[in-house]
C-alpha cells in the first residue's frame, strides 16, 4: 500500500512538474479537438487589419469559450506598447505585424519561447528556428492600379501599366502614388528592407529620391493606399496583394499587379513574455496554427496560409517572390533604413 501511495505521488509531482515546465497551471479537458477554457480570458494585441485579428479571436472564443479583447495598432506601436509594458505586461499576445518587428522582440527579450505543437506542420521558413514566433499568413507586396482612373487618363495617353516597382517612377505619375511611412508601418518597412537587400544601399537611395518626387501621400498604416486608390483618391498605390483583394472583394474597381521577384511579408504570432496568463495565450498559438483555421481565416485575411496541407483562399495563385529576402537582415537594419529614408528628401 505503500509503495502504490508513493508511487502515486511521484506521478503527481511529475505531473505538475511538466505542466509548469510547459508554462500551464493544470491541463485542460478537449472537446471536438479544442481545448475547454471557459471561464478564461486573453488579452491581445492585434497589427493585422481589424477583421482578421476578430476572425482569429471571435473563432477562438467559439471552438473554445474563451473570453477575448484586444487593441488594434500598427506594427511599431505594437512593439513600442509591448518595449514600455515589459516589466509589467498588460496583454498575452502580439499578433499580426511584419516578422521582422517579432525578430526584434525576440532580440530585444519581450517575447517568450513557445514551440507549438503544430510547429513541425509549418514550413521553416515561416516560423523561428528556436520557437520564439510562428507565422500565420504570407503575402506579397503587390501595386494596386484605380481601374477607371487609369482608363479615362492615361491609357489613351499611351501610358503603360506599370509592371514593376520601378514603373512608379514615371514622372507621368507625380503626385498620383501613395504609399505608407515606414517609420509608422510595417508594410512601408518591408518595401524598404526589401528594396536594400535588392538593389543595394545606393540604388536603393536613388529610387527613394525618385519614388518620393511621385508620392502625393505618405500614410501612418499600410491599409490605406489600397483603400484611397480604390476611391480615385490616387491612381496608384503600392502594399500588401491581401489589402489589394480586400477592397476588390468589397466591388472596387481595381487592378493589382504583382512585379516579378516581388517583396513580400509573413504576418506572425508570439506570445509576449511575462504576460497576464501563460497558458491561455499558448493554446491561442496552438490554435491559430491549426488546418482548420488557417484555411478559415485565409478566406478573411487574403493571406496565403503558411501550412502546405491548407488550402488557401479564393484569388490567391502563385507569384514569383524575392528568394532571398533575408527576415532577420531587415530587422537588424531597421534603425540604419529608417534614416536612409528620413535623409532621402
Amino acid at each position: 500500500m505503500k509503495k502504490i501511495l508513493w508511487s502515486a505521488v511521484l506521478l503527481l509531482a511529475f505531473g505538475l512538474a511538466y505542466w509548469q515546465w510547459r508554462g500551464m497551471e493544470e491541463p485542460v479537458a478537449y472537446q471536438n479537438g479544442y481545448p475547454d477554457l471557459r471561464g478564461q480570458h486573453i488579452v491581445v494585441y492585434v497589427s493585422c487589419r481589424d477583421e482578421v485579428g476578430k476572425a482569429f479571436l471571435e473563432l477562438f472564443k467559439d471552438k473554445t469559450g474563451c473570453s477575448y479583447e484586444y487593441l488594434k495598432m500598427t506594427t511599431p506601436e505594437a512593439l513600442a506598447r509591448i518595449r514600455a509594458e515589459r516589466e509589467h505586461p498588460k496583454a498575452d499576445i502580439f499578433i499580426g505585424g511584419t516578422c521582422d518587428a517579432h525578430i526584434l522582440a525576440k532580440e530585444e527579450g519581450l517575447i517568450e519561447k513557445y514551440v507549438s505543437k503544430n510547429y513541425d506542420a509549418v514550413t521553416d521558413r515561416y516560423k523561428d528556428g528556436d520557437g520564439y514566433w510562428i507565422g500565420i499568413g504570407t503575402s506579397p507586396l503587390s501595386i494596386i492600379v484605380n481601374k477607371e482612373r487609369w482608363e479615362k487618363e492615361y491609357q489613351s495617353k499611351g501610358v503603360a501599366l506599370p509592371k514593376s516597382y520601378e514603373d512608379l517612377l514615371n514622372p507621368a505619375y507625380r503626385g498620383e502614388v501613395i504609399v505608407s511611412d515606414p517609420n509608422t508601418s510595417g508594410t512601408a518597412y518591408t518595401m524598404l528592407a526589401y528594396l536594400s537587400q535588392r538593389m543595394g544601399s545606393e540604388m536603393t537611395v536613388d529610387f527613394l529620391h525618385r519614388l518620393k518626387a511621385n508620392v502625393g501621400e505618405f500614410t501612418i498604416n499600410g491599409y490605406t493606399p489600397a483603400q484611397k486608390v480604390a476611391a480615385g483618391e490616387y491612381l496608384l498605390g503600392v502594399n500588401f496583394l491581401n489589402d489589394q483583394l480586400c477592397v476588390l472583394e468589397s466591388g472596387f474597381e481595381v487592378l493589382t499587379i504583382i512585379p516579378p521577384q516581388c517583396g513580400w511579408s509573413m504576418d506572425a504570432v508570439s506570445k509576449i513574455k511575462k504576460g497576464p496568463d501563460k497558458a491561455v495565450g499558448r493554446y491561442f498559438i496552438d490554435f491559430c496554427t491549426t488546418k482548420e483555421i488557417q484555411e478559415k481565416v485565409s478566406r478573411i485575411s487574403f493571406s496565403m496560409p503558411i501550412r502546405s496541407d491548407a488550402e488557401a483562399g479564393p484569388n490567391l495563385g502563385q507569384f514569383d517572390i524575392y528568394e532571398e529576402f533575408d527576415f532577420i537582415k531587415a530587422s537588424r537594419d531597421r534603425a540604419r533604413l529608417l534614416q536612409v529614408w528620413n535623409d532621402s528628401v
